[in-house]
């Protein structure tokens, strides 16, 4: 058995988990804890976190949500059948949810669509997931380059496509899979330049936007790139080149996050960059034909030095005609990584009236945090999630509110953050997502286990959470 402890600001409150064994090898942990989250009946009970092992004992792990206009969630990750950490097979796997947050079990095979794209090793990662007008499911991924003769090591980019069923969606691509290698990879050094993908967008029409990186042409770095498609995954000749846009910043390897569509057509995307050591945080602003928007930043790009060591920005989100990030920083090596938002005005300017000169900063123990994603509010809140740390060897999920101005929310709890242990060593929370009614968030990651000294095995599992607003 294992335990869930909720921490909010300074105090604790603990309560039992029941691990109730469900069909297809999966089980659910809940709580009834006020000081989480009303677990009510209109609820089903699912708001509070819950463990799910989609496989019995290899690793699972969900990085991505999106709702459809039911209020039903999709939760997109990764799966294996082996837990041996050097050689697990991942799989690409998508899961729908009830709008109370319970499995729905008609969906795929109990509740889960499975494909493992490229057979191999774990270079298959999916981190965005969409549902299209019609219904259809939409998962992109990171997947292994099929060739004779290729590096290992090298990648590209996968959409899988499913019916609303859960069935594979054979119409789409080569039996539902449009793969895309955008860039021959290279060696470099000891590290590898290849094609990645990270954030997937749906827009009103079916078209479809995924955010990455490739190997920039004649270059040994990574260039951010956004890729437009329509609705059945081939390349829009109308966006950028060929379909794609790439953004070169300060001749420096990019690492990209997500990419969000604006409502005049135009797009928004974030990342980082080491640029000489200091790491900065990037946003840039497409115009909706895919060309840097020359009225954002400098010629369509932010990206100044923010602390004087790391400044990650992992997602980015409007604010009314400001854009608010999550991520995390600090000023120096002796510093421990704390979690940071950023807002960033209408021109590409950082905002000197969000937190403190611009920054929001939470740290949760003097240890190193990592927020990964975050959603605004009806009421401009910002919502946060990802990680932080109560010990040095402990990592718990985390989840945070700051105000309209960037200061700690503390009507959500005393210090504006809360965290929750699923009773990993390393547990996380990936993304989130509000629903179509703005009454919840759906928040999923993963339950990470350790791989303990001499030990080779390790068995994480994925989690969601339906968290009432």
């Amino acid at each position: 058995m294992s335990s869930l402890r909720f921490h909010s600001g300074v105090s604790l409150r603990s309560a039992s988990l029941a691990l109730l064994l469900a069909a297809g090898c999966n089980y659910s942990d809940s709580i009834t804890d006020a000081g989480v989250a009303d677990a009510s009946a209109a609820d089903g009970g699912a708001a509070v976190p819950r463990v799910l092992a989609v496989s019995a004992t290899g690793h699972d792990r969900f990085y991505g949500v999106t709702f459809d206009p039911s209020g039903r969630f999709y939760a997109a990750g990764v799966v294996s059948e082996g837990n041996v950490a050097a050689t697990a097979d991942f799989e690409t796997v998508v899961a729908r949810f009830t709008a109370t947050g319970e499995l729905d079990t008609t969906f795929g095979q109990g509740g889960y669509a499975r494909r493992n794209v490229v057979v191999g090793l774990g270079g298959e990662v999916a981190r965005g997931v969409a549902v299209q007008p019609s219904g259809k499911v939409v998962v992109v991924a990171s997947v292994e380059h099929v060739a004779a003769g290729s590096d290992p090591r090298d990648r590209d980019i996968a959409l899988l496509r499913y019916n609303a069923d859960g069935t594979r969606d054979t119409g789409f691509g080569v039996d539902g899979v449009v793969t895309l290698d955008l860039s021959d990879g290279q060696a470099v050094g000891t590290g590898y330049v290849a094609d990645a993908a990270w954030g997937l967008t749906a827009y009103s029409d079916g078209r479809l936007l995924v955010s990455g990186a490739q190997r920039r042409s004649g270059g040994t770095v990574a260039d951010f790139t956004v890729v437009r498609l329509s609705a059945d995954g081939v390349r829009d000749a109308t966006f950028g080149t060929n379909g794609v846009a790439t953004v070169n910043v300060n001749e420096r390897t990019a690492n990209p996050r997500t990419a969000t569509l604006l409502p005049d057509g135009g797009i928004v995307a974030s990342g980082y960059i080491d640029d000489g050591g200091v790491v900065k945080p990037v946003l840039f602003k497409l115009t909706a034909a895919g060309q840097l928007d020359p009225t954002f930043g400098v010629a369509g790009i932010f990206a100044p030095t923010v602390l004087a060591a790391v400044t990650e920005a992992y997602d980015a989100v409007p604010q009314g005609s400001s854009f608010v990030t999550a991520g995390y920083g600090r000023n120096s090596t002796s510093e421990s990584l704390d979690w940071l938002s950023l807002r960033v005005s209408a021109a590409g300017t950082l905002d000197p009236t969000w937190g403190t000169a611009g920054v929001a900063r939470l740290d949760l123990a003097r240890f190193n945090d990592n927020a990964r994603a975050l959603v605004a509010l009806p009421d401009n809140r910002i919502l946060m999630v990802g990680g932080g740390r109560p010990s040095e060897a402990n990592v718990d999920g985390m989840v945070a509110m700051l105000t309209s101005a960037g200061q700690p929310d503390t009507t959500f709890a005393p210090r504006g953050l809360r965290t929750y242990d699923f009773g990993g060593a390393s547990d996380f929370f990936w993304a989130v997502a509000l629903n179509p009614a703005r009454t919840h968030v759906a928040i999923v990651g993963a339950r990470g286990v350790a791989v303990s000294a001499g030990a080779t095995t390790a068995n994480d599992d994925s989690v969601v959470y339906l968290l009432p607003l």
